[in-house]
């Protein structure tokens, strides 16, 4: 079984000084980040990146995403837009990895369109290991196409074996960073949730996530809620039958829900149906502000199976003129 070491204050400098030892010598070290277990090296030894695609079962085809401790550093590695500078600011440090255009060719890093991947992770472990290092090279600790894991004991035994060193630092966030696409004319996500929200959640936010989730890839992960649900019920009857005649289907199991600060605050992207659910998301958390969009959608409730005929199509509408400007497919 590979080493195992035990995170805590007053164990905090004695591991980031060898673990900082082991990348050194083109060692390997799983790690907890603000997101979930991660694999770690340096950045710039490719033998050590090599070892991580092998840990892994990883093709080498997939580039690994940087970690740093600054902007600075980004901004001597990637060409970042001055006009993204205040989302990216906002979203550092944190669980956002940005793709830009590379300054710099850095092997297992930089992918063929010459784009690379960087993320300031949250957390001073993570912060003081980087202070020795240009860049960190670093994915999940979890073999290729299985999840990504937030306590140690969820780790499959092999990905321990195999890295020269595993730092526990107990049950951590869980949910992987968005990933954001920095190369066009507004940020696209890559890979993050999306939150439609409605009054009820049992039609319009409902007809939203189905339409969506159809269009995307899995990594982009549609949630719907509602600003005044109260109660447990399910998508209406009218909305479900309309979403069926284009070949949609909503699961009969779906539940309404209730919007909570812990939805807005874990969606990358929020759709509100009207100004009046801007309103209620933004008074919950202000701080949402930048990435909460109105589609003006009008409430068929209390119309017949036509008016959801006609709202289905204008969320349909709204969903390609405008929302999926906001997502990289």
């Amino acid at each position: 079984m590979g080493t195992i070491l035990h995170l805590n204050p007053e164990t905090d400098q004695e591991i980031t000084s060898k673990v900082i030892e082991i990348l050194k010598n083109s060692g390997t070290a799983i790690v907890p980040t603000d997101t979930v277990y991660g694999i770690v090296c340096d950045g710039l030894n490719d033998p050590a990146k090599k070892s991580i695609y092998l840990i892994k079962n990883r093709p080498e085809s997939k580039p690994l995403i940087g970690f740093i401790n600054s902007i600075e550093k980004a901004e001597k590695l990637a060409f970042i837009p001055e006009r993204f500078l205040g989302f990216i600011h906002k979203r550092w440090p944190g669980r956002n990895t940005f793709v830009f255009i590379s300054k710099t060719e850095i092997s297992f890093m930089v992918d063929s369109e010459k784009k690379i991947a960087l993320r300031i992770p949250n957390t001073s472990f993570i912060s003081h290991i980087c202070d020795s290092f240009q860049i960190l090279a670093s994915t999940s600790a979890n073999i290729s196409f299985h999840r990504s894991v937030s306590s140690i004991d969820r780790l499959e035994p092999e990905i321990i074996e195999r890295a020269s060193i595993t730092v526990d630092g107990g049950t951590i966030f869980g949910q992987e960073s968005a990933i954001w696409d920095m190369t066009q004319d507004t940020p696209r996500l890559i890979r993050g949730r999306i939150l439609f929200v409605c009054s009820g959640n049992s039609c319009r936010s409902p007809m939203a996530q189905a339409i969506l989730q159809q269009l995307v890839s899995s990594s982009i992960q549609v949630i719907s809620a509602g600003t005044e649900s109260n109660f447990y019920g399910s998508i209406s009857e009218e909305a479900f039958c309309v979403l069926k005649e284009t070949g949609m289907e909503m699961d009969k199991k779906f539940v309404s829900k209730n919007m909570t600060e812990q939805m807005i605050e874990s969606s990358d992207l929020i759709f509100a149906m009207e100004e009046k659910h801007l309103e209620r998301i933004l008074k919950m958390l202000p701080d949402a502000y930048d990435k909460t969009f109105v589609l003006n959608v009008p409430d068929p409730a209390g119309g017949n199976i036509f008016k959801y005929r006609q709202i289905r199509d204008i969320i349909k509408e709204r969903i390609t003129n405008f929302v999926l400007t906001r997502i990289k497919t």
